[in-house]
């Protein structure tokens, strides 16, 4: 995530989502082969890539991290248009599974009014798509090596 979120604010008010917003998007993904230290590095992610509106839960023994971000809608960016998608993810970690929950997930305009997705909405294929952009590139992250220093004799 790059510093184009930056000076988005909403306030506290406008953060709780309205009664009937309940839908989840979810992804999971599985590694073959043991994930190196995937709470400490999705923990990294989150504070220094994601930079989230407010981190609700971090909880290492769980492999839990809960947090609430806004973007700019990177699809849209791209065809001129400026569009924000406000949502709150819970990652749940371990050694080879990782699971990205999002929910409270809506989109809007500057200065327009947030709409929160469902199952019929026309723009749910969209917003679906950018949501899996952020879970692979945790899911990436993760599975990166850690950097070692090489012994020097």
């Amino acid at each position: 995530m790059s510093g184009i979120d930056e000076g988005i604010e909403k306030d506290e008010e406008s953060l709780a989502p309205p009664p009937g917003s309940e839908y989840e998007v979810a992804f999971s993904h599985h590694s073959d082969t043991p994930l190196e230290r995937p709470y400490d590095k999705a923990e990294h992610w989150v504070e220094a890539g994601v930079r989230p509106e407010k981190i609700y839960l971090q909880d290492k023994r769980m492999g839990v991290i809960n947090f609430h971000k806004v973007m700019r809608d990177p699809v849209l960016i791209q065809a001129g248009v400026e569009r924000f998608i406000d949502f709150r993810c819970s990652l749940t970690l371990s050694d080879k599974d990782v699971d990205a929950v999002f929910s409270s997930v809506c989109y809007y305009e500057p200065e327009g009014e947030p709409t929160y997705i469902n199952a019929y909405d026309p723009e749910l294929g969209s917003i679906k798509e950018v949501l899996g952009m952020v879970s692979d590139n945790l899911f990436n992250y993760l599975q990166k090596p850690l950097l070692r220093e090489e012994n020097r004799e």
